[in-house]
């Protein structure tokens, strides 16, 4: 039977966070370097439709994450203390690279000078981190003011029903004809923001409660009761969206099922709760997962940035990715060796860092602060 230690709890996550970030980095690589004919292809619609749930899937796991790692300090978090200040530091920083990622040019004065309003757009483009970063300090700022478990629950609860019922709504308006590109760019996607707050900051919500309910669970000693309800609890939520969607009246004035719907942020958990209580079933009767898988889960934020940097190329490298050099005609059998390539370097990159934070903490922190520093005096005094 499956312990409920910390460290094996975390280590379920950590799967769960792993098998998420490699079907994210086999998605992204297909979707960009195949032909089209074969993206067009009822296959690989058929594997895209699996695909789609990746980014709720980060989102639910960092959901579950941050409860694990609250609840223990919770006091911790209710004063401007050193913890909390790290704490904040940290979602700062996912905040940083998530918009560092969007950066139009590699100046701070040409931005200035020269930047229009397109350039803006896609410099505050919502993406994945962004989600991630503003739901942590939503969820902090209630943690700091609503110092109650309860209370903070409850209002957890709130917020994860209110997003999808109010997604319809907010994607009907633009935002930047009332406010500037950095808030209309977050609340939907009317200028390209992929991910916007509305839906999905509910998923990262979503996972807050799931996970707030299993340490419950622990606590009081019947997590693997709790846990196995899940495979259930999935297929019922799952269901119950779909037949929420054929019924023959809507609410909405206008109505999109895979941008908007309540009905299918349903479904996404539905199927998350299922994932969620499989994996740990899983965990349960294996007992040690492959440590790499694990891994990956760990350093899932490095592997999320750098995997998009090397695919897609950055401000950092717009001519050299992944993309430029294989082009974006090639064949299903072209394209498999380098999913399995680019999927041993991710987690050799992931092994590395590992290892430095745990064991040479130092020099990890060093290659962190030289890192920012460097980049940091590129873009304020590189003048194009």
């Amino acid at each position: 039977m499956q312990t409920t230690s910390p460290k094996t709890r975390y280590l379920f996550i950590d799967l769960y966070r792993g098998l998420v970030v490699l079907f994210m980095l086999e998605g992204h690589l297909f979707r960009e370097l195949l032909h089209q004919d074969v993206i067009k292809s009822p296959l690989f619609q058929f594997h895209d439709l699996f695909h789609g749930i990746s980014a709720p899937a980060f989102l639910f796991g960092s959901g579950l994450t941050f409860v694990l790692s609250t609840r223990k300090r919770w006091e911790d978090y209710h004063h401007w203390d050193p913890p909390f200040a790290r704490r904040l530091g940290r979602i700062l920083t996912i905040l940083f690279l998530g918009y560092a990622l969007h950066l139009p040019f590699l100046s701070a004065k040409k931005l200035i000078t020269e930047g229009k309003l397109e350039h803006y757009l896609q410099l505050f483009q919502s993406d994945v981190l962004q989600c991630i970063g503003f739901g942590l300090l939503f969820l902090h700022a209630l943690l700091f003011f609503f110092k109650t478990e309860r209370r903070f629950y409850g209002l957890v609860l709130s917020a994860t029903v209110a997003v999808p019922l109010l997604t319809p709504l907010i994607w009907e308006i633009d935002f930047l004809n009332y406010y500037p590109a950095f808030i209309a760019q977050l609340l939907n996607n009317k200028h390209g923001s992929i991910f916007p707050l509305f839906p999905f900051i509910g998923f990262l919500f979503a996972g807050v409660i799931v996970s707030w309910e299993f340490m419950y669970a622990v606590e009081h000693k019947r997590e693997h009761k709790f846990m196995r309800r899940f495979l259930y609890l999935g297929v019922v939520f799952f269901v119950f969206g779909l037949l929420l969607d054929t019924l023959p009246f809507q609410i909405y004035p206008v109505y999109n099922f895979w941008y908007t719907s309540p009905n299918y942020f349903l479904i996404r958990i539905g199927a998350l709760l299922f994932l969620f209580g499989l994996i740990w079933n899983i965990t349960e009767k294996v007992k040690k997962p492959p440590t790499w898988i694990t891994i990956l889960g760990k350093e899932s934020l490095l592997v999320y940035v750098v995997h998009l940097v090397i695919l897609y190329g950055s401000v950092i490298n717009p001519f050299i990715s992944l993309k430029t050099i294989f082009g974006t005609n090639l064949q299903l059998i072209e394209t498999i060796p380098i999913f399995i390539a680019f999927a041993i370097l991710m987690i050799a990159l992931a092994y590395l860092w590992s290892y430095l934070k745990e064991k040479k903490y130092n020099l990890y922190r060093i290659i962190q602060i030289t890192l920012a520093a460097i980049f940091l005096t590129v873009f304020f005094t590189l003048e194009y």
